[in-house]
């Protein structure tokens, strides 16, 4: 093949270079669109779902609890580390959920509410919420396994077992910051902020079920201790599931509890608040319906069997697993009413 002269080289450039350019621009947005629509495809890919597991259970307590151990406001690394733990392990890179955050300012410190939406199927109950919570932070010097880390965990299962459900009515799940001492019940809490931005934003929060506590069972005699007040409700073998509600939400209480028997046979104890206000507790539920939502507390009344409630010998070792895993199936089943009521229960 003879060799092109100087001219005919010149020209050649001349002619292939616009031709390289409109090739390399079609490259570029090919290139740009196609990443695009992988971050897209990414940020809208329906989260993955996954049974209930005592491993997962675990897995997020002893990260919780031992990983990262004590988190609060004196502590912001830990906070914060608590807080993308949660993110990580949920988002969109992992488990595939978009989480927000709902933020809030306390003593010069900045704090964050983490929250995803399932939304419910188009109908007229879309735009009814079943509100599920759970706190993240701890009380100073303690690492929280019951108190609150059990409580996070089963939250995080619980949006793994619904992802990519259909159900009447949407399920929201909040990790609350700021829920323990000395923030317990005080403006100063996350539930506080948030159940007052619900207000402000006129959400239609049908029912807020908070979780605390999940994780301590004893059988011995007088393990269970008496609520301060008139005569416990409660028995004196501290091996049940607590279900509280205030008097918005008493009316729910007979299915709830059947629903609840026929997913686990951990025993479970339903009472109303109206006579026994204290049973509320001072957290989360408390603020809640100090702001008029219809609460549900789930607790193991921790703080009337555990010794080790709220200080530095709450750890994951101390949890009973299988009936924790049996108290979230539970959960679970407790939820499906509340999110496809039949006529009756509306």
């Amino acid at each position: 093949m003879p060799l092109l002269s100087p001219q005919q080289t010149v020209r050649f450039f001349i002619l292939a270079l616009p031709i390289g350019l409109i090739l390399s621009g079609i490259l570029a947005m090919f290139i740009y669109f196609r990443v695009d629509a992988v971050r897209e495809e990414r940020s809208q890919r329906i989260p993955l779902r996954r049974p209930l597991s005592e491993a997962d259970l675990r897995g997020h307590i002893r990260t919780l609890a031992s990983g990262i151990g004590p988190r609060h406001a004196g502590l912001p690394e830990t906070l914060s580390s608590a807080s993308k733990y949660i993110q990580s392990t949920l988002g969109p890179a992992n488990l595939g959920f978009k989480v927000s955050r709902h933020e809030f300012d306390r003593e010069g410190q900045t704090f964050y509410n983490l929250l995803i939406d399932l939304p419910g199927a188009p109908g007229p109950r879309q735009s009814e919420i079943v509100l599920l919570t759970a706190a993240y932070d701890t009380a100073p010097n303690s690492p929280g396994a019951d108190a609150s880390a059990s409580g996070v965990a089963a939250l995080m299962s619980l949006a793994q077992s619904f992802a990519g459900s259909a159900s009447a009515r949407t399920l929201r799940f909040a990790a609350l910051s700021n829920e323990a001492p000395p923030w317990a019940g005080t403006p100063g809490s996350g539930s506080a902020a948030y159940a007052a931005s619900l207000r402000t934003r006129q959400d239609n929060v049908v029912a807020v079920l908070s979780l605390e506590g999940l994780g301590t069972y004893l059988d011995g005699p007088s393990s269970q201790q008496s609520p301060p007040g008139p005569s416990s409700p409660f028995p004196a073998q501290g091996n049940f599931l607590a279900l509280v509600a205030n008097p918005a939400a008493a009316a729910l209480l007979p299915t709830l509890a059947a629903e609840f028997a026929t997913a686990t046979r951990l025993p479970l104890e339903a009472e109303n608040s109206a006579p026994f206000p204290t049973l509320l507790g001072t957290s989360t539920a408390h603020s809640f319906d100090a702001a008029g939502f219809p609460v549900l507390r789930l607790t193991d009344t921790g703080e009337l069997r555990s010794p080790q409630w709220l200080q530095p010998g709450d750890t994951p070792e101390l949890l009973d697993y299988p009936r924790l895993l049996e108290a979230v199936r539970g959960i679970e089943a407790l939820l499906r009413a509340l999110l496809n009521p039949s006529p009756s229960r509306s």
